[in-house]
Order: structure tokens, then C-alpha cells, then sequence
């Protein structure tokens, strides 16, 4: 009898045993995600890195803008807007308000904050007409470095033509005459609202192209990544419309 219960016993737990085997050996109803590649990876940032610049410097807009700046292309251009009109308001500092300063044109008044605004603009136009090409993409981690060759505004030239256009423009009414017939005391700044106003006429609403450096030269920047994209922040967003300008003239000198 006690033969009997232990070899009952015994098949029992051989059946658990095998039933255990069975179950283990079954593959997991989570199967774990496999990493992208080290090549995807890579592919993924320099695509993000188009999709930026190709906004900045071409004006083009993608759907997948947002998902590489976590803005819209308005938000975007909002931005950069505020911080050119906040870069050209520092000169207005040591007034309490910029609105004293306006220019007199043909009778009518051009206030600082108008010629502001539509100088940044004409900045963030002619900023859109840029050619570029992403060189390489260095991936370390969740940076990925972006080395690109492009053609920027030789801004030791952007003037240059404003004054030739001042006669074309304004009748060839001299600075004094500004000056005088808007009855400002602030020579200096004055001066730099005719270059703003100018500027903003001469690129803005005449569309005039601005001079390129006839050499590509390099440029970088850093995009980070978050989830599958690799995003620019704000600051990397006004780095790289900054540099549409470099300190150079057309033939890349910069004397």
C-alpha cells in the first residue's frame, strides 16, 4: 500500500514537473523592442537636422517640424521675431519709452517700434534663402553634433546697398533732414533708425536678395534627443538664424 501512494506520489509531481518545463519553455507574450541600429540612429538625426534647416534657412515647412522644435512654424517664427526685436530695442535702453524715437517721411510719422518690426522681418526673409548641406551627424549618446556646409549673408556687404538706394527710396533727402524734421535729439540713434527703416524697405517690401558668400563655409550644432527625434531647443533655434550671418565680405575676407 505504501508502495502504491508513493509511486502516486511520485508521477504527480513528475506531471507538475513536466508541465513547469512546458510553460517555461514557451517564448514571452511581451517580446522585448529591439534598439534601432546605430545606422538608424544616425539616419533619424540627420533627417531632424534637414527638417530644421530646411525651415530656417529655406522657409520650408514639414510635418515634422514640430516634432523636431516642439513648435509650429508660427510659434517658430514668433520667436525669432521677439528676440530681433528685442536685440535692436536694447538701443532704445536709456529711454523709458522707444516711441520718442520716430522717423518723419514724407509727412507722415514712422515710429521705432513699427521700423523695429519690420526690419526683423526683412531679417527673418532673407535669413529663408540660404543653401546648406548636412556634411555629417557625430551621435554620442542622446547628442548628436551636426556639421554643415552652407552660404551665409556676407553682412559686411548687407548694407551697402541701403545707401545706394537711399536716393531711389527717399528722393535723396539727407540724414540732417531727418533728423531735423523729426526732431529728435539723439543724433546716434536716429541714424539707426533711417539704416532700420531702409533695410526694412530695401529687403522687406522691395525684396532685394542679400549677398552671399561666394564660398560655402562650415557651421555646427547640437540637436539631443527625446523619445525617436533628436530636437533643437530655443537656443539652438537663434544660434543657427544667427549665423545665416557671418562677419564677412563676399569673397569670404573679412578686412
Amino acid at each position: 500500500m505504501k508502495k502504491t501512494v508513493l509511486k502516486g506520489i511520485v508521477v504527480v509531481a513528475g506531471i507538475f514537473l513536466l508541465a513547469g518545463c512546458s510553460k517555461g519553455s514557451q517564448p514571452s507574450e511581451k517580446a522585448v523592442k529591439a534598439e534601432p541600429s546605430a545606422q538608424t540612429v544616425k539616419k533619424q538625426a540627420e533627417d531632424d537636422a534637414n527638417v530644421l534647416l530646411d525651415f530656417l534657412y529655406q522657409g520650408k515647412k514639414s510635418s515634422q517640424l514640430e516634432n523636431v522644435t516642439n513648435q509650429s512654424s508660427e510659434g517658430i517664427t514668433s520667436f525669432l521675431l521677439t528676440k530681433l526685436v528685442e536685440k535692436q530695442d536694447q538701443m532704445f535702453a536709456s529711454n523709458q519709452n522707444k516711441d520718442d524715437y520716430y522717423l518723419v517721411i514724407d509727412g507722415s510719422n514712422y515710429y521705432a517700434s513699427d521700423i523695429v518690426k519690420d526690419y526683423a522681418k526683412a531679417y527673418l526673409k532673407q535669413a529663408q534663402r540660404l543653401s546648406f548641406k548636412v556634411k555629417s551627424v557625430d551621435v554620442n549618446g542622446d547628442d548628436a553634433k551636426v556639421n554643415v556646409s552652407y552660404s551665409p549673408i556676407a553682412s559686411l556687404e548687407e548694407a551697402n546697398p541701403i545707401g545706394t538706394a537711399r536716393t531711389k527710396l527717399f528722393g535723396g533727402i539727407d540724414e540732417d533732414t531727418f533728423i531735423r524734421q523729426s526732431q529728435n535729439k539723439d543724433i546716434k540713434t536716429i541714424k539707426s533708425l533711417i539704416t532700420l527703416k531702409l533695410y526694412g524697405i530695401y529687403y522687406g517690401d522691395l525684396d532685394y536678395d542679400a549677398v552671399k558668400v561666394k564660398n560655402p563655409v562650415d557651421m555646427s550644432f547640437t540637436l539631443t534627443k527625446k523619445g525617436t527625434h533628436f530636437m533643437a531647443n530655443e537656443d539652438v533655434i537663434y544660434q543657427v538664424m544667427k549665423d545665416s550671418r557671418i562677419k564677412s565680405y563676399q569673397d569670404n575676407t573679412a578686412k
